[in-house]
């Protein structure tokens, strides 16, 4: 009786425990209809489903003690208690804070969705996975327009950052505005990555006018972290990295190069092989008879440890705000004796004196010490018929064998100091004063002192030390000084909910000094102190001083009617000192529109379109990148010798000064659309813009009849146009599972439209040569190579008598008679264009519960580069070592590679314009954000584990250690490029 009882219990409860759940249904809308995609999920269950096309969802084995949660990228999340309802329907309000964002533009803040200008904002929480000190690297495919290219890849080196092409032909006069929190900054590398908060790419002249002569090339505006009101927060960021060579060629190995020797000095008549004993050196045959090769790479190159250490701490009241960080920051380099070590210090304060007066002041410290490799040092092209060390591992001086004076490589790199320290030190300060709510006044002001120091030793034992002159140094200082005042008043009146209006108005003094000393001493009591020793010699003394001045006076005004139509306007005029004493002020106006066509209301049921903003501007921007003396005539030391003595003396500058140089200023049309799609499914931006630069600043050869050799002179006109796209689809938006994909897309393409104006005898416009080496050309871009079209390798049976080389043979290189008049000279030469045809990134960021994976693939299309190393004549002698190449013999005709000789080819420089485009996996993160509950007893509020790796794989036609950069650049080799693979964390508390 007791069981039966107790059954009848258990089954009573499990019908009433079943009768306590049920299945809900409703509508999840919008203000413009149904939702489709919106998570629908049991709060604290994995029970969840999705909503339909229409909007609607059914949820099964739900109770009356049940939350649903409801979330939607872009929208509130909401939570709804199902208490007794079987039916719930609900609307989804926008996230005005991620619809609205606030983000940097010039002097000032703005929403995104009432941007006028062209403006793209860089995701700082992927970009800082890649670990380097060098900043521009951060923004490589993040933006569109954007075009970065390795300068320098040893520790400490930068890039080049180009934005929307190259505008101007002047020294300088690509490079960008680096604004950092609201200053201009010489280097983007002075920043700490980690302190970074926002990254905001100012492209088109409606974002870049209120800059005005600083900004023809755009503008980077980066900013800091800053104190936040609430509890205090500490976080670290800490991260190794080992970094490993990564190339795609490979060099003559020891038999190889033998080979290779061999076959360059073959009768090229009969085919016979010379004696050995007639091709290599006593020391070489001794080298092969024992089979002792040299791998250089293997020699030189070593794997390589970055550390990487942040801690900041940030705090915040009504009143006081505070951001303090410490960095320190370790790269060794591949190449020994090479490193960059940097800590830096940062303060960000922010102070509420009054109800009406804030103050702020930002306190920037950097230490940093470079170390380089010695100058000259190649192991790319190095015979590997050597001998570095002797019997005992220690190293020999004469690498070649003791009757050839070329001394090793290695003796000089360790007989040899180059290091640069350098010190910054950043104070900016400023006062804010609210008249009123809507009226404030600003006062800014910034004081920049770096200095660098750079020693370079060679001891008594190095080859340029050993001459009689018992060591050589070379000590130089650099001490860079900035001054910066701004007044700036803004004012945004209330009119009424339909109308907005803001005015900025600005007064700017910048004073930049530069001064350079140098000392050259040789005769050292000995090797000790290196450059901080004694000496007995002065070889050298020089001393440079310069300095730039720029006053400014501008104005902003923004009107925007019923949240529909925007008016933007700007006018800023430029008073520089390194122009002609009438021709110092330049004028830049720009204006532009903007139509938010989604808030028209005949768009209120277009479902499909969230957000649908045209924008179109039209402005000018300046360029001032020349020196600031070239307007001027200057003298050069010139010492008279009498006798045994010597007194001062200077003779004019080879360079004509024109003292009527004056501004280039650049015209720039942009259009552009943003749109957001399909409940925000995707978002994006297409623009085009066209820019023409006139008044060139360009440096032209001239007549040494006339004393001088150049003078730099307002001539011309550049035009630059292009088309850039991004896109980002939210292709899965589950609550524990996102998948958003990224594609950047950039195409850019200038030409000269005129030059002086000068024709020559057939009527055609004279081509310029500038000091760069480049070839300016009417209708031809400025980045060009100017040389005879390669057409392949000769073959047997070619008519080689009618191809304009009636002397070349089977097996050397061939290239096109464009005149068809039988020989090859500069009429046959046509231009070749460096710049891509595209450039672009695919970006791949999947977060599943608490792992998060980003993959970045960068793209580049279209591009040339002449291959230094393949155009060396001396390697198809057999000479040195080189790119390993399938080269041609009789037996084994190669269409693409010469037949080794030993003499010089002809025509091995078009034969080594290569195409440089590649495919890169350039970033791949996976990361693991721990539970809080994990580690919450010990105050720990965020904790993530991740490993990184950076430049993973690279495919690519371009023989070098990297595509952007020839692997030798002036009989040295670049310094590789390297394979990173990082490990790190990040905490907060």
């Amino acid at each position: 009786m007791r069981y039966a009882i107790l059954k009848l219990l258990v089954l009573l409860s499990t019908a009433y425990g079943f009768s306590q759940t049920r299945t809900i249904t409703g509508t999840v809308s919008d203000n413009m209809g149904p939702m489709p995609g919106v998570n629908v999920l049991v709060k604290g269950t994995i029970n969840g489903v999705v909503t339909d096309f229409d909007g609607e969802f059914i949820i099964d084995g739900i109770s009356d003690t049940d939350i649903l949660v409801f979330s939607y990228v872009g929208f509130v999340p909401q939570e709804v208690p199902v208490g007794t309802q079987n039916t719930i329907n609900i609307t989804m309000q926008e996230d005005t804070q991620a619809l609205d964002e606030v983000i940097v533009v010039g002097y000032g803040t703005q929403k995104k969705s009432n941007v006028v200008g062209s403006v793209a904002s860089v995701e700082v929480e992927e970009a800082t996975n890649v670990p380097t000190t060098n900043v521009s690297e951060m923004l490589r495919g993040r933006a569109a327009g954007v075009q970065v290219n390795l300068g320098d890849a040893r520790p400490g080196g930068a890039s080049n950052i180009v934005i929307r092409g190259n505008v101007s032909v002047a020294p300088n006069g690509n490079s960008p505005l680096i604004i950092v929190d609201g200053l201009p900054f010489d280097n983007l590398n002075d920043v700490s990555p980690d302190d970074i908060a926002n990254i905001e790419i100012l492209k088109d002249a409606s974002s870049t006018a209120i800059y005005g002569s600083r900004a023809s090339n755009g503008v980077i505006l980066v900013t800091t972290k800053t104190g936040k009101t609430g509890k205090a927060m500490i976080d670290y960021h800490g991260y190794t990295t080992i970094q490993t060579l990564t190339k795609n060629f490979n060099q003559y190995d020891g038999q190889q190069y033998i080979d290779l020797r061999r076959e360059a000095n073959r009768n090229r008549f009969t085919g016979e092989y010379l004696r050995d004993e007639n091709i290599f050196s006593p020391f070489e045959l001794e080298a092969i008879d024992n089979r002792n090769f040299v791998d250089w790479e293997d020699l030189v190159l070593r794997d390589a440890i970055i550390q990487s250490h942040a801690l900041s701490f940030s705090s915040g009241t009504e009143s006081t705000k505070v951001f303090s960080s410490v960095n320190y920051f370790s790269q060794e380099g591949i190449i020994p004796n090479s490193s960059f070590d940097r800590g830096t210090f940062k303060l960000n304060l922010e102070q509420k004196l009054t109800e009406k007066l804030l103050f702020r002041g930002i306190f920037n410290y950097q230490n940093a010490k470079q170390d380089r490799e010695t100058g000259g040092l190649n192991f790319t092209t190095i015979t590997p018929l050597a001998k570095p060390y002797d019997e005992n591992g220690e190293l020999v001086k004469f690498y070649l064998g003791p009757s050839n004076t070329a001394v090793n490589p290695l003796w000089d790199q360790r007989e040899s100091t180059d290091e640069t320290k350098i010190n910054l030190t950043d104070i900016n300060l400023s006062l804010v004063y609210n008249f009123t709510p809507n009226l404030s006044y600003t006062l800014k002001t910034f004081l920049r002192n770096r200095n660098t120091n750079r020693g370079i030793y060679r001891s008594s034992l190095h080859s340029a030390g050993d001459e009689g002159v018992d060591g050589i140094a070379v000590l130089s200082n650099t001490l860079f000084k900035q001054v910066l005042v701004e007044n700036i008043l803004d004012y945004t009146p209330k009119i009424n909910d339909d109308h907005s209006l803001n005015f900025t108005a600005v007064q700017a003094f910048d004073e930049q000094r530069n001064e350079y000393t140098q000392l050259d001493k040789s005769g050292f009591t000995n090797d000790a102190l290196g450059f901080n020793g004694n000496a007995t010699t002065l070889l050298n003394n020089v001393r440079n001083v310069s300095q730039r001045r720029l006053l400014s006076f501008l104005g902003r005004m923004r009107y925007g009617y019923l949240d529909r139509y925007l008016l933007e306007a700007t006018a800023r005029a430029d008073g520089a000192s390194v122009f002609a004493e009438n021709n110092k002020w330049g004028f830049f106006p720009a204006v532009s529109v903007a139509w938010k066509l989604h808030n028209e209301p005949f768009m209120q049921n277009v479902d499909a379109i969230n957000e649908m903003k045209i924008r179109v501007s039209y402005g000018a921007t300046g360029n001032q990148g020349i020196n600031s003396l070239e307007s001027l005539g200057v003298a050069d030391d010139l010492p008279y010798v009498f006798g045994d003595q010597t007194v001062a003396g200077a003779t004019a500058s080879s360079r004509l000064p024109n003292p009527d140089l004056k501004w280039e200023t650049t015209k720039t049309l942009n259009t552009g659309v943003d749109f957001r799609l399909f409940n925000n499914l995707f978002e994006g931006t297409f623009e085009y813009y066209k820019a023409n630069t006139t008044d060139l600043l360009l440096d032209r050869s001239i007549a040494g009849t006339t004393g001088f050799n150049v003078i730099r002179f307002n001539v011309g006109e550049l035009q630059n146009q292009g088309v850039e796209a991004s896109l980002t689809s939210n292709i899965i938006r589950k609550s524990d599972f996102r998948w958003s994909l990224g594609l950047v897309f950039s195409r850019n393409r200038n030409k000269v439209i005129s030059l002086t104006g000068e024709l020559d005898d057939e009527g055609n416009p004279i081509d310029i040569t500038d000091t760069f080496g480049r070839r300016l050309s009417v209708g031809q871009s400025i980045n060009n190579i100017w040389l005879p079209k390669y057409d392949g390798i000769y073959q047997e049976g070619d008519d080689i008598a009618g191809s304009g080389n009636p002397l070349a043979q089977p097996g050397d290189v061939r290239v096109v008679d464009q005149d068809g008049n039988g020989q090859i000279d500069n009429r046959d030469n046509v231009f070749t264009s460096t710049d891509p045809d595209w450039y672009g990134s695919i970006t791949n960021t999947i977060t599943y519960k608490n792992f998060d994976l980003f993959a970045d693939i960068y793209i580049v299309q279209g591009a040339t580069k002449l291959n230094t190393v393949l155009a060396n004549g001396e390697l198809w002698k057999g000479a040195i070592n080189g790119i390993r190449t399938k080269y041609y013999t009789p037996e084994y005709p190669s269409t693409e590679y010469p037949r080794p000789k030993p003499d010089t080819h002809l025509h091995l420089f078009p034969f080594a314009v290569r195409d440089a485009s590649y495919v890169r996996l350039r970033t791949l993160t996976l990361g693991y954000n721990i539970p809080k509950e994990t580690f919450s007893k010990i105050g720990l509020q965020r904790a993530k584990i991740y490993v990184t790796g950076t430049n993973l794989f690279t495919f690519t036609d371009f023989r070098s250690y990297s595509p952007e950069q020839n692997p030798l650049n002036d009989f040295e080799t670049a310094f590789p490029e390297t394979r990173n693979i990082t490990l790190g964390v990040k905490l907060g508390f």
